[in-house]
């Protein structure tokens, strides 16, 4: 009876210390941070970032389908969408068949619009005849997200140009793409100038329905680059900065019939090195650059012919005749 009674303390004993133990472990567990889930993916692409630090990339996901998403500067998910038109068996099997470029927002159109442009290749990396284009148009401010898809077999199916900067954000919102055929997009190169007849730059909505449309024939079209500073003030002129000085209001001029119109590509120019009267061994570099009220402004710094900085200055011009309203 005495060793029965022994071993049953003996056990209680040891249930306590076991359930200290639970409960110690327990607590520990809570305190301890919440690891963050594994996305549902089975592989996912470069991300591309814009100014503000936000990342934009594409995920196939587990349910087999093709999902855009950004994260912000924290990494948090901010937007996600699948994309609809693209059907399982256009998924490739891994990233590396599917190449992305972004047009990132531009603080002086919309800070929260965004492009995203995915090529997906079907057959062979080495070969590239056949692929899907897409366009994302996405809103990260009211998560509105519209898809443009494009589908290449052959040299006469219709699709856009990605390469040299021919996705632009436009004004209101807009976005410039030039469209053709594969065939003529690619003609010459796909550089401006006569290889590019037969194709036509389109100005969507963010919904993808078109504003515009205009041919490109002209022996010197000339529209806006996507790699380039420009600032839209209608739907066919802009303010165009460039690096080393130059301020110009800009006009699009693609086809025949601008030509016949009389239509000049440079309404008004300023080219800041002549008319500050700076020595030919310096150099100037365009640092800020604005357009409000009417009023076109740039900031710039003047370097010396040992690339030392001699000063900072400012200067405003009238938006409508580019007339100089001083610093």
């Amino acid at each position: 009876m005495m060793m029965n009674t022994a071993y049953r303390q003996k056990s209680l004993g040891i249930l306590s210390v076991c359930l200290l133990m639970a409960c110690f472990l327990f607590s520990c567990k809570k305190d301890t941070p919440d690891v963050p889930e594994k996305k549902n993916e089975k592989w996912r692409t470069e991300a591309k970032t814009d100014s503000l630090g936000n990342q934009y990339y594409v995920v196939n996901t587990m349910d087999n389908t093709l999902e855009i998403r950004v994260n912000n500067k924290d990494g948090k998910t901010i937007f996600s969408e699948v994309c609809p038109t693209i059907e399982a068996s256009e998924i490739p099997e891994s990233s590396g068949k599917l190449f992305i470029f972004l047009v990132a927002p531009s603080k002086y159109i919309n800070a929260n619009h965004a492009t995203l442009s995915l090529r997906i290749v079907l057959d062979n990396l080495d070969i590239q005849e056949k692929h899907i284009q897409l366009l994302a148009n996405i809103d990260l401010d009211s998560k509105k997200f519209y898809t443009k898809k494009y589908k290449v077999e052959e040299p006469l199916d219709w699709t856009y140009k990605v390469l040299d900067n021919q996705l632009v954000q436009w004004y209101g919102n807009g976005l410039l793409v030039r469209e053709g055929t594969e065939k003529d997009l690619n003609r010459g190169g796909g550089n401006m100038g006569l290889g590019q007849r037969g194709t036509q730059l389109v100005c969507y909505e963010r919904d993808f329905s078109i504003r515009y449309t205009k041919d490109i024939d002209a022996s010197d079209a000339y529209y806006p680059s996507g790699n380039l500073w420009n600032i839209p003030i209608n739907n066919y002129e802009y303010m165009l900065f460039l690096n080393d000085g130059y301020v110009g209001r800009m006009q699009i001029v693609t086809s025949v019939e601008d030509k016949w119109a009389g239509k000049k590509v440079v309404i008004w120019r300023d080219n800041l090195k002549e008319t500050n009267n700076i020595p030919a061994d310096y150099s100037i570099k365009i640092t800020d650059y604005n357009v409000q009220n009417n009023v076109v402004s740039a900031s710039y710094n003047i370097y010396d012919e040992k690339g030392q900085l001699k000063e900072k200055r400012i200067r405003k011009w009238s938006i409508g005749n580019g007339m100089p309203l001083g610093s």
